[in-house]
């Protein structure tokens, strides 16, 4: 009896241990929105519109402003991070991660044309950043490098548009420890590399309303089901 009890245990112990050494137990997630407002949330960058609807968070596009990001208040390392999201096929949005604002959280190891890029647009007003893709163009899950340009991971477009849904929600998963990112869409893998341009290790979300330009047609992102954990 005790032989059995010792082996169950042992067994019980191994299925609550995440695959990066941490117990996995559901108390260790946290959720980000709690469907029913969004204060302490801070906007950065444009003036598109957030509001709570119907247990989402939608953000809505508006003419002549630039890129528009609603920031939790925390700021994050290495983490896990899930959401279900669901974008006008006409729009182009993203998350951010460890995202920064001000020029004295540039990091150090930037190339010198990277840190210039950075040092006009780190105005503390904005984010600059990792940017995870949200997109119905073949971009979902690349990871672009958002106020600099150019892709951290690349997109996988044969292998996006088989997993992402352009007029339905999504379901996302991040993982970032260390340089290397992973991301995956509906439980299909699409982003899995190392991060060893940004040298980003640890910064802000920012939840992403793209910029239109002179359209005045509106359109809509929404977020749900908002959940993080830290890992080791």
């Amino acid at each position: 009896m005790k032989k059995t009890l010792r082996v169950y245990l042992v067994i019980v112990l191994a299925a609550a241990v995440s695959p990066f050494g941490k117990s996995a137990s559901a108390d260790e997630w946290a959720t980000l929105f709690n469907g029913k407002d969004i204060e302490g949330w801070e906007q950065k960058g444009g003036e598109a519109t957030y509001k709570v609807e119907d247990g989402c968070i939608v953000g809505t596009t508006k003419p002549r402003t630039p890129n528009s990001f609603l920031c939790p208040p925390k700021s994050y390392g290495d983490f896990e991070l899930t959401f279900e999201v669901q974008c006008d096929p006409d729009l182009n949005s993203g998350v951010q991660i460890r995202s920064i604002s001000g020029a004295d959280e540039i990091p150090a190891g930037l190339s010198e044309k990277d840190a210039e890029k950075a040092k006009k647009k780190a105005d503390g007003k904005s984010l600059l950043g990792p940017q995870v893709e949200i997109a119905a163009n073949g971009n979902a899950a690349g990871v672009w490098f958002e106020g600099v340009g150019g892709w951290l991971l690349a997109p996988k477009p044969e292998v996006t548009n088989k997993a992402y849904k352009k007029d339905g929600w999504n379901n996302y998963r991040v993982l970032a420890k260390g340089e290397t990112i992973h991301v995956w869409v509906n439980g299909t893998k699409i982003s899995d590399g190392k991060d060893t341009r940004t040298h980003f290790t640890k910064g802000r979300l920012g939840f992403q309303v793209h910029g239109v330009g002179q359209k005045t047609e509106p359109l809509s992102v929404r977020w749900k089901n908002i959940k993080i954990r830290e890992v080791d």
